[in-house]
């Protein structure tokens, strides 16, 4: 479903209900009989919702209108679910209706819609006109959304990463990028096409990359598992409202 531009109100300034902490803690017990199992991420952003620190927009960033779920658009890659759920920080409490927007680059390190991207080279494709890899979705009374994509790849300079942005009633409250362990970049890259191609090549890890500072993390850490189709990636969103 294509949606209007963020400025009209109509559409983005939508009531964003906040449960207190009882109901949260109560949502995530409920997911486990819904078949949604919550992992360490979301135990420990219960415990703090420590304010997710905003490292800025970032690069390649448009709005393609587009609410959706799905947002692969066949573009090859590893499967990815990824969770992530919207609560206020400090107190914990869920946030409904908020806006989430999402992009990333694609297995070999190109995003859509843009030509010349530094650190990867010209596309072998034409990806000018393209929306793969970038969507919207709006937050559920759990304060959840979740997209089906594909794990991004490194390009010169970073490592694997999903950038994203979180509106209240219309307001950019948080612009951010979300990372994974190692553990399991190296994992995609050894054993999944077509990152394998190019994992000689690979030079920023999560130890070097700028954004994550040498350790102290300007972003978020997904928590991630392997599952039959691929990966699934859950994280916690912290935000001030």
């Amino acid at each position: 479903m294509r949606i209007d531009s963020p400025y009209r109100a109509p559409v983005w300034r939508l009531p964003a209900k906040v449960v207190d902490r009882r109901r949260t803690l109560a949502a995530l017990a409920g997911c486990v009989a819904g078949g949604f199992i919550p992992t360490r991420a979301f135990a420990q952003a219960v415990e703090s919702c420590r304010l997710t620190p905003d490292s800025g927009e970032g690069p390649f960033y448009f709005d393609p209108e587009l609410v959706r779920v799905d947002i692969t658009e066949g573009v090859a890659g590893a499967p990815l679910e990824l969770s992530m759920r919207v609560v206020r920080a400090g107190d914990c409490a869920t946030l409904d209706g908020a806006r989430v927007d999402v992009w990333h680059a694609d297995a070999i390190g190109l995003y859509s819609g843009y030509g010349r991207q530094p650190g990867t080279g010209e596309p072998s494709y034409s990806v000018m006109d393209e929306t793969f890899l970038r969507g919207t979705q709006f937050t559920d009374p759990d304060g959840r959304v979740g997209f089906r994509t594909v794990y991004p790849s490194w390009y010169g300079g970073r490592t694997p990463h999903v950038h994203f942005k979180v509106f209240l009633e219309g307001d950019e409250v948080v612009a951010s990028q979300l990372f994974f362990p190692d553990e399991f970049n190296n994992e995609v890259f050894r054993e999944w096409e077509p990152y394998s191609e190019r994992v000689d090549r690979r030079r920023t890890t999560n130890d070097n990359d700028s954004f994550l500072r040498g350790g102290s993390v300007d972003g978020a850490f997904c928590e991630v598992e392997r599952v039959s189709s691929g990966y699934r990636a859950e994280v916690v969103i912290a935000v001030a409202s």
